[in-house]
């Protein structure tokens, strides 16, 4: 619950109370999917969706988990068979994460629920107003990435 007081939320405060809103909207509407996963792991599909196939080290440092977590995370996924551990094709003491077409298809039913949170959260917007707010994260990520 967010407190009402007279002063707006610091920056950094209002960004991790979205961030943590999304994350429970979105935890709640992947839990209809009934396959014990939450938002960690659509991110984890999203960003395989995007790089795969990579090492789960590089998989960490993409999503910004420790390695230990990704562990984790790559087990529910494999278990439910959305993703492959094989050989890495270019180090053989390596292994690359591999996205199955059953991942795909998931991320996909994933990635329609994400839109349909965002959507919910954006709705008191007008389109100017989202494109707007759009444009402004958008420069404000990029002065923040190093050169």
């Amino acid at each position: 619950m967010i407190c009402a007081t007279a002063n707006p939320p610091s920056f950094g405060l209002l960004l991790r109370q979205l961030r943590d809103g999304l994350a429970r909207q979105l935890d709640a509407s992947m839990a209809e999917e009934n396959l014990g996963i939450g938002f960690t792991h659509y991110i984890g599909l999203k960003t395989l969706a995007h790089m795969a196939p990579c090492t789960a080290n590089e998989l960490a440092q993409a999503i910004d988990q420790v390695p230990s977590a990704v562990t984790r995370l790559l087990d529910k996924l494999e278990a439910l068979d959305c993703v492959r551990r094989e050989p890495h094709a270019l180090d053989r003491r390596a292994l690359q994460i591999v996205l199955t077409d059953q991942g795909r298809a998931l991320c996909e039913r994933l990635k329609k629920r994400g839109d349909t949170v965002m959507d919910y959260a954006t709705r008191n917007l007008s389109a100017d107003e989202r494109a707007l707010l759009m444009s402004l994260l958008l420069r404000i990520r990029d002065s923040l990435t190093p050169p």
